[in-house]
């Protein structure tokens, strides 16, 4: 006959430790939790929105040739103002393959601007290839037709009447937190300039 097994035994529970034990047991320090780190867009504040747009338009500029969209974002920049006015880019276009040598396709707006165009084509060329660092643009062609109109700034706000200023005074008057008042003076005013 088979000598009887021992049941498995149980894992032994913890033992009790008494309340002087456990004071005078070392006790381990708890840290605080660590602090959430907040993602880098919101510790640097505000984002501009043209930064972000990057991303958004490289798919359908770089179609077109616009790799980063420099050329457009820095026509001004690159040709200079008096060039900027009557001609813009309208695609860069690669040779197969090649990230240089490109040809340069500008809209001017009328046949006087494309006559001057073509006298400035060596230096347009220069500057293209100056701002990118290398041999981007190889060739210049222009086409006649008419340009995409520019934003136009705003017109600066009417001045402030005294009555108009005396009624945002009256009405912040009651405020305590200087910062807060200085903010709705503000408010206020914009708001009286602009008919509100």
């Amino acid at each position: 006959m088979p000598p009887a097994s021992k049941p498995p035994s149980k894992p032994s529970a913890k033992p009790r430790l008494s309340k002087a034990q456990l004071a005078a047991a070392p006790t381990k320090k708890v840290s605080a939790a660590p602090a959430v780190e907040k993602p880098r867009r919101w510790r640097q504040g505000p984002v501009n929105i043209g930064n972000l747009t990057g991303r958004l338009t490289r798919p359908a500029l770089g179609k077109r040739g616009f790799a980063g969209a420099e050329i457009l974002s820095h026509w001004p920049t690159i040709v200079g103002a008096e060039l900027a006015a009557f001609a813009c880019p309208l695609e860069v276009k690669y040779p197969r393959g090649r990230n240089a040598g490109a040809t340069l396709h500008l809209r001017v707006s009328h046949g006087a601007a494309a006559a001057m165009l073509q006298m400035k084509v060596p230096a347009i060329m220069e500057r293209i290839n100056r701002f990118f660092g290398y041999e981007a643009v190889a060739q210049v062609q222009a086409a006649q037709g008419p340009l995409p109109a520019r934003a136009r700034a705003p017109a600066p706000p009417a001045p402030l009447t005294a009555d108009a200023a005396a009624q945002v005074e009256r009405d912040v008057a009651a405020i305590t937190s200087e910062p807060l008042k200085a903010a709705l003076t503000k408010l206020g005013r914009t708001l009286q300039q602009r008919g509100r």
